[in-house]
């Protein structure tokens, strides 16, 4: 006989798990993955789920879910990896600087944060970048606070709204959602904020001036002035004898998935129109 569940306890349910989920993130040593079973657990018993329904729902919607996304994952840290090490997100970033003009390093930043962040896991590519963003302020005595915050906006954006990002791709799985629609609403509805986000980081780069250390280790803070800021003369000298990928091999493993994708809704439209 099945068990009649009110809407209402289920909403409760779902209220208390996300609670519960954030405490146990945020203020335990409990690992995430741990808190995340456990508020889900939370989350069907009070939901009204009788347990053995609660572990099965557990189970399966976490291998469906893998099923979906764990090769475009695994594929994800290893493409962190390549980045990281080959150089490719910093030739990146420098090219954007190049694209855009020297003295706009936060949408440099921004957008090699929103790039990056497609294949890339959030986290992992705020440990890809930092480094960058450290060595930007320190070459152009720009604050690195307003520089973080518009590489950190971009890839939130990306890694919340933009497939082949996990958590995206996951959704488009779930609600069975076209891939290729998916990135162009994504990039719809994130392209703006990143606009307005990036405008914030640098009136608010001039409201915190800090910078690093030369050694990196620790950060001056003073109030700003426009004299601090400088150009880079040297920049193309100073990446060249970096010895980094080409810029073409640096976007490739990104801009060649997205117009695969892009490709195939194009084609199935063209399909169903026909």
């Amino acid at each position: 006989m099945e068990a009649t569940v009110s809407s209402g306890q289920m909403l409760i349910g779902l209220a208390v798990g996300i609670i519960l989920l954030l405490i146990l993130a945020m203020k335990t040593r409990i690992h995430v993955f741990v808190a995340l079973i456990i508020s889900s657990l939370v989350t069907g018993l009070i939901g009204g789920l009788p347990f053995a329904d609660v572990i099965s729902s557990i189970t399966k919607g976490f291998g469906s879910t893998l099923g979906s996304t764990g090769i475009i994952i695994g594929l994800g840290v290893m493409m962190g990896a390549i980045l990281e090490r080959s150089g490719a997100a910093e030739q990146m970033a420098f090219s954007i600087i190049k694209l855009i003009g020297k003295a706009k390093e936060e949408w440099a930043l921004a957008l090699t944060g929103y790039v990056v962040a497609i294949p890339v896991f959030a986290d992992s590519g705020l440990v890809i970048l930092t480094p960058l963003a450290k060595s930007l302020s320190r070459m152009t005595g720009k604050s690195v606070i307003g520089l973080g915050l518009a590489m950190a906006t971009g890839l939130q954006l990306a890694h919340v709204f933009i497939p082949p990002t996990p958590g995206p791709l996951a959704v488009a799985g779930i609600l069975e959602i076209d891939m290729g629609m998916m990135i162009v609403w994504g990039l719809v509805m994130t392209l703006p904020v990143l606009i307005m986000s990036t405008l914030y980081s640098k009136w608010l780069g001039k409201k915190i001036y800090q910078i690093p250390t030369e050694d990196g280790t620790d950060f001056i803070r003073t109030d700003f002035k426009q004299e601090y800021i400088k150009s880079i003369e040297n920049m193309e000298q100073i990446y060249k004898d970096k010895n980094l990928p080409g810029a073409g091999l640096s976007f490739a493993p990104i801009l060649i998935p997205l117009l695969l994708i892009l490709g195939n809704t194009t084609v199935d439209f063209l399909k169903m129109e026909g």
